[in-house]
């Protein structure tokens, strides 16, 4: 016997038992074997694998998925009455920040936290030293005098 035909003779009866094994009912008879489940009623229906048969037509996306939900969002309303102003307001004439130009007066250096730099005059302040961290209340400059680089006003208190 050729050997190609003892080859097919031989791969007979493994490819029945690989058969009989992907389905999973060993190889029982049609009758023995349990019925297939079907897919609940709600579930789309599962395209055919058939080439002879024509395509199922697709559902549409809004058939296909329900909205996440009913109810609509809320809108905003314009407010009724204006807001009112922050109640942590500073005042305008407070200036905290870094003293470069120290000494016993009257002329200071100032630089403030938001990075102005203030020329400040003040004869009553007293000794300011460079590089302590103050809060000054000024006031536009009384007298015409320079104390060097920046914004001159003048220390109404310390």
């Amino acid at each position: 016997m050729p050997t190609a035909s003892r080859a097919l003779l031989l791969l007979i009866p493994v490819l029945t038992m690989v058969a009989c094994a992907s389905t999973g009912d060993g190889g029982a008879p049609p009758e023995d074997r349990p019925a297939p489940t079907t897919a609940p009623p709600s579930a789309p229906p599962t395209p055919s694998l058939d080439p002879s048969s024509p395509p199922a037509p697709a559902a549409s996306a809004s058939r296909a998925r329900p909205p996440l939900s009913a109810t609509e969002p809320p809108t905003m309303r314009p407010p009724v009455a204006k807001p009112s102003p922050p109640s942590d307001l500073r005042q305008n004439d407070l200036v905290s920040g870094t003293v470069t130009r120290g000494g016993t007066g009257p002329c200071y250096g100032l630089v403030a936290e938001d990075g102005t730099e203030y020329a400040l005059h003040g004869p009553d302040a007293g000794e300011l030293r460079t590089g302590s961290f103050v809060t000054l209340r000024i006031a536009a400059a009384r007298a015409r005098i320079s104390c060097g680089p920046g914004l001159p006003m003048s220390i109404v208190s310390r």
